[in-house]
């Protein structure tokens, strides 16, 4: 069976693995998993049985890793008629008409080229009441049931056969163990106790030898009474013997003895793992040893069923259902289980080995080792007098003087300075002291023979000072001698009060700066999870404390720091079970307002500045727009170079000095490149970081200079600062492997998540990430104006003053990073007059009609926002006509559209039509377009294999591979190109598939921008008093994949007759091809596109003729607002109605990532911002109620 799937975010590929995993255990031959990309396209045909499973993206596409195996299959020849196959699809069922087209179009695909599907194709819907498990199982169990007959279940293979022996061999040793005898064990907890600790002593074998801090593998056995229990269970005698025979050629590699006499005792005790629980996969195999069909049933059931709250999860997991739940107890429980021994083996794990830290110095005890063993056990929840106890830890636990323990001595985790007047901070938890204390003892020794050894501060943690203040004397012993510093927090000590090490750390932060300021090591043992985590965070807020310098995002670079030069040290452990353990749940309600950093611990990636950001939390293996996870490491170090630019730039700018237009215009497209769908290029990214670089340098300088001609000593950011990259790099060029490689390393320090995790405060770094959204938005839009050649000195400094705020201690207050919001907000309308102004050098927009049919002729498709580059570029055409007598068309797209409304530009003969409909179905359609595509601004998404050797990019845009047409560059490449290609003939209609969002349309109305409607205003506030108008509806804002943005074509719908609709930007093509008819007999349209997204600056501008001729405030107008956002435009456009004070505004489809519960409550209580509705009709109701 080969398992193929297409994954754009990894949702289908976790399903495949289910596949993978239960085809496994029904013993399918050859099971294989790859992705679509990872074939060999040609080869395909000579599989016998493919299982299929793909998501499809928004447009009704494949996943990226399955593009080229879809190529391959619509243009093949092969012939599958020796291929089984079926299809398991993903999909979403707002997308409508494409709703799994890829997982449609694939079984279709195959079954023409003669394949035979053997089930039926099933769709999922992630909005089904159990998300795609609502299909996935039942399509799963006909798989099963058309490949194995009748059984609809799994059955448990036999991959050994079981025989009685006449004699037994002798006890043979795995041979990476030795056996060690127990020389000692006694507890060094009171009798009793919860949780007992055992101090055991083993003897080394002859000639063994171990190091400071190294481990020791244990090879565990089953306990006695679990052992009789199975035996009972099997119907077997503990003492026959018996033969293993493997049944096939890798089931010898199980660990199992074969070939030779073995008790059955000894297979139950010391090779099979029968305290775990059973796996879901094993139970589904004993509900077909289960002679009575309830119980049949009541297995597949705890097996399969994979709902929140299910029995397996609660009785095998550590919630409040949890109960000891081995193979014994499930057995006992389902007693018509029809089992032998032979169905275990093979099918069951094998005991595994576990790990201890020996806590003894090997120059104080040569020839034992000594381990501290904490016995792990619990009371079930549901039955108190059930107790389950660890494997491992009840195994050694039970040792008595006398008893051999298979084991082998093995290098530890714990790399500790030779030089031992180097300063260590320590953390110890429970029995992870074991480790200091070997530490210690060596150290003595050491110090005794007059060396310089310096004292460890260490803190300890642990429950009870009474019972659980292990080592105890011999710590004290330490103290004594000055070789340690001792700081112990007892948890449970006091009622009310719970203190950790990482309390005992915050009281006296200077100590552990002190320490690690001077050349120490951390070194933290204890329960791994998030424990390590809390307690790095509480070093990090000491080092902060410490140094006005260091905030708590640069304090966690220093951290970083000490891990690369191995003077951050951890050993973190596990236990066998998931034990109630306080420290934790504290832990977990502490950080119920703060999961991202954990919940995104080891992700590849971190990006959620736009709407479409994986399941509305954040991208973290690619981004969704395509972005990889180097991209987004060299942006987040760009955007943290910028900031420290910026720190010099501001104060030299408040001072009187001018950092000159140079820094000023690469702050502006260095941000603007890293808005979302602008530029993909690494090798742009790191020139970005180099020149970022060499400004800085030059900046610093002037600095100094300055404060030293005014007599004031210089302001510094934070000492943490990034690896400078400033290699220049020669056009075309790509930069080196090693570069890049070392620039993503310093990118990741400085990453979104990285500073969730040094802040611990998601609301907190949300509004600064905010911010910096902000900030993009704001500098796209002013670096459209500056395409002009128009520019405003405060807006380089508002840049500027926000990226350097973020530098700053103030940027740890909510309110001020509120307020610079608001600031930034302010700003913007600026910079959003300006680029109106710069736009009506095309004249002012008047109505017009955009015709949306193809012309004969060659052309060319410009998408984007730049107008100044569309007008170029149809001078360019006129030009290129002139010379050669060949006529160019130029067609627009996406946010292109409102084009058609400004005079000048539509005068052009060159100006042809519009092509297509918002930026996010390019991929779709610019395959169809018979000649080159231009890309200005963002909304560049992966360009298809169709068309991207006919594309390019101006100005920040970039994609690796595709042409750039640089500043001085011109546009003969475009036009020249247009004319080598074929261009429209007598096509009808463009050849793009339909839009299953939108009704097709011959044209759009265009042109209403702020002056014509202001100059009808007159006619309008007659029409309001003569009822023809009862409100106005400001929707729009940015289109995107989502099938919930539907919502604003519903809610466009459903609006009373008498209101009148306001749109901006690409959300425009949500609603632009509805038929809403004019405003009584006035010939005005009900639906008014007023352009781009920043002609929201209109919108606002109408919203405050309105108010001044009716003498009311904007927030008492019959008026309300509804956003689509997507990207950081959208964010800017919202904090500048924010900043104008105006109420009330809806914005959807959802809430952003980065605004966490908190500050959406913040928000909603002081401009009742809100989310869309479930319903548009209940949000209309509310809307004409005034949202009060």
């Amino acid at each position: 069976m080969l398992i193929v799937f297409g994954s754009q975010t990894g949702t289908t590929e976790s399903f495949a693995q289910i596949v993978l995993s239960f085809a496994k255990m029904r013993g399918i031959d050859n099971v294989r998993l790859v992705s679509g990309d990872a074939i060999e396209p040609s080869k395909l045909k000579d599989e016998k049985l493919i299982v299929f499973l793909t998501s499809t993206f928004y447009n009704g596409e494949f996943p990226d890793n399955m593009r080229t195996l879809w190529k391959y299959l619509q243009s093949t020849s092969d012939s599958f008629k020796d291929t089984q196959f079926c299809v398991f699809g993903l999909g979403n069922s707002t997308t409508k008409n494409n709703f799994c087209v890829a997982a449609k179009e694939l079984s279709a695909q195959m079954t023409k080229l003669g394949g035979e599907e053997i089930v039926p194709p099933v769709y999922s819907d992630e909005y089904a009441e159990a998300g795609h498990e609502t299909a996935f199982r039942p399509w799963m169990k006909s798989v099963w049931v058309k490949l194995t007959g009748s059984n609809m279940k799994m059955s448990l293979p036999k991959h050994y056969k079981v025989e009685a022996a006449s004699s037994a061999s002798a006890t043979e040793i795995p041979t990476t163990f030795d056996t060690m005898k127990v020389v000692e064990n006694i507890t060094l907890t009171p009798a009793g106790h919860e949780r007992p600790v055992h101090h055991i002593t083993l003897s080394l074998p002859a000639g063994k030898t171990y190091k400071l801090t190294d481990h020791v593998s244990i090879a565990p056995f089953n306990q006695t009474a679990l052992v009789e229990r199975m035996a009972k269970r099997l119907g077997v005698a503990l003492d026959d013997l018996v033969s293993i025979t493997s049944l096939e050629e890798t089931a010898a590699a199980k660990g199992l003895p074969t070939g030779k006499g073995i008790s059955v005792r000894d297979v139950l005790a010391k090779h099979l793992d029968i305290a775990a629980p059973p796996t879901r996969s094993f139970l589904e195999g004993l509900s077909t040893l289960a002679t009575n069909e309830e119980e049949s049933k009541a297995l597949e059931k705890l097996a399969e069923d994979m709902s929140a709250g299910n029995l397996y999860s609660a009785m095998t997991g550590g919630g409040a259902g949890r109960r000891p739940y081995s193979l014994a107890d499930c057995l006992e429980e389902y007693t018509s289980i029809e089992i032998t021994l032979d169905n275990l083996l093979g099918n069951i794990p094998t005991l595994a080995q576990r790990l201890y830290s020996i806590c003894s110095a090997p120059r104080v005890s040569a020839n034992q080792i000594e381990l501290c063993v904490v016995l792990d056990q619990f009371r079930s929840d549901v039955n108190p007098a059930m107790q389950f106890q660890g494997v491992a830890s009840g195994y050694l636990a039970g040792l008595k003087t006398g008893d051999v323990v298979c084991g082998n001595v093995c290098d530890g985790l714990l790399d500790l300075p030779a030089d031992s007047s180097k300063s260590l901070v320590g953390v110890a938890l429970g029995s992870g002291v074991a480790v200091f204390r070997a530490i210690l003892q060596e150290r003595e020794l050491q110090f005794d023979e007059g060396q310089d050894v310096s004292r460890m501060r260490l803190y300890m943690g642990m429950r009870r000072c009474k019972e659980d203040f292990l080592f105890k004397e011999e710590l004290e012993k330490f103290q004594n001698k000055g070789l340690l510093e001792l700081i112990p927090a007892f948890s449970h000590d006091e009622v009310g009060r719970f203190d950790t090490p990482a309390t005992k750390i915050s009281e006296i932060p200077e100590k552990v700066a002190e320490y690690l300021n001077n050349g120490g090591t951390y070194v933290y043992c204890g329960l791994g999870g998030l424990v390590p985590l809390y307690h790095e965070e509480a070093i990090i807020h000491a080092l902060a404390a410490c140094d006005d310098g260091l905030t708590s995002e640069t304090a966690y670079g220093v951290v970083e720091d000490l891990k690369t030069q191995n003077r951050w040290q951890v050993e973190a452990y596990s236990r066998d079970m998931d034990e109630d353990n306080t420290l934790k749940t504290l832990m977990d309600r502490a950080l119920q307002e703060k999961p991202v950093a954990d919940r995104m611990e080891g992700s590849k990636m971190f990006c959620f500045q736009c709407g479409q950001t994986n399941r509305g939390v954040g991208c973290t293996t690619v981004g969704v727009c395509g972005k990889s996870p180097n991209v987004a490491a060299l942006q987040d170090l760009l955007i943290d170079n910028l900031k420290r630019l910026s720190w010099y730039a501001h104060r030299i700018t408040k001072a009187g000095g001018d950092v000159g237009v140079e820094v000023n215009r690469y702050t502006l497209v260095a941000t603007f490149s890293t808005l979302t769908n602008v530029n993909f290029d690494e090798a742009r990214m790191l020139e970005f970081i180099a020149e970022a670089g060499v400004h800085t340098d030059k900046l610093m300088a002037m600095y100094d200079e300055q404060c030293k001609a005014n007599g004031t000593t210089p302001d510094t950011p934070s000492k943490r600062a990034t690896k400078v990259f400033k290699k220049k790099l020669p056009k075309n060029t790509k930069p080196e492997v090693a570069d890049i490689e070392d620039m993503v390393a310093e990118g990741k320090k400085v990453g979104v998540l990285t500073r969730f995790r040094a802040a611990r405060n998601d609301a907190l770094v949300g509004l600064q990430e905010m911010l910096v959204y902000g900030l993009k938005g704001l500098c796209a839009y002013t670096d459209h104006s500056l395409q002009y050649g128009n520019e405003r000195p405060e807006l380089y400094a508002f840049v500027h003053e926000a990226f350097a705020f973020l530098l700053s201690n103030e940027a740890s207050d909510l309110g001020a990073v509120l307020g610079m919001l608001m600031k930034c907000g302010e700003i913007n309308l600026i910079s959003l007059k300006l680029l109106h102004d710069s736009n009506n050098t095309h004249g002012e927009q008047s109505p017009g009609v955009a015709k949306c049919l193809p012309q004969k002729g060659k052309a060319i498709l410009v998408s984007g926002h730049d107008l100044k580059i569309l007008g170029d570029l149809l001078n360019a055409c006129a030009e290129h006509l002139k010379k050669t007598g060949v006529h160019v068309n130029v067609y627009t797209h996406g946010e292109m559209l409102p084009a058609h409304g400004y005079p000048n530009l539509r005068a052009s003969p060159h100006l042809a039509a519009h092509y297509g409909w918002a930026w996010q179905r390019q991929s779709v359609e610019f395959g169809h377009f018979p000649g080159p595509i231009l890309m200005t601004t963002n909304c560049l998404t992966k360009p298809q294999d169709e068309y991207k050797d006919r594309m390019f990019t101006a100005g920040a845009v970039g994609w690796p591979g595709i042409a750039h047409l640089g500043a001085d560059e011109g546009y003969k490449v475009l036009i020249d190109m247009a004319c080598e290609l074929k261009g429209f003939g007598d096509e009808k209609k463009f050849g793009y598939p339909e839009n299953p969002f939108a009704k097709s349309t011959d044209n759009f109305n265009v042109g209403w921008g702020q002056e014509t409607v202001i100059g009808a205003a007159g006619t309008v506030l007659d029409q309001v008093g003569k009822g023809n108008i009862s409100r106005f509806y400001v929707i729009g804002g940015c289109d995107g994949y989502e099938g919930e943005r539907s919502y604003y074509t519903d809610l466009a719908k459903a609006l009373p007759d008498t209101s009148v609709v306001l749109t901006v930007g690409c959300g425009k093509f949500r609603l632009n091809h509805l038929q809403f008819g004019t405003i009584g007999d006035t010939g005005i349209p009900r639906l008014l596109d007023l352009g781009q997204c920043n002609d929201s600056y209109s919108a606002v501008q109408i919203a405050l003729a309105l108010a001044g001729a009716l003498d009311c405030g904007v927030n008492d107008l019959p008026l309300s607002i509804v956003l689509s956002w997507f990207e950081q435009k959208a964010v800017v456009v919202l904090l500048s109605l924010l900043s104008l004070g105006i109420q009330n505004i809806r914005v959807g489809p959802t809430v952003p990532a980065f605004l966490r519960p908190s500050i959406m409550a913040v928000l909603k209580e002081k401009f009742n911002l809100m989310a869309i509705g479930a319903d548009v009709n209940s949000d209309i109701e509310k809307m004409v109620a005034g949202d009060q």
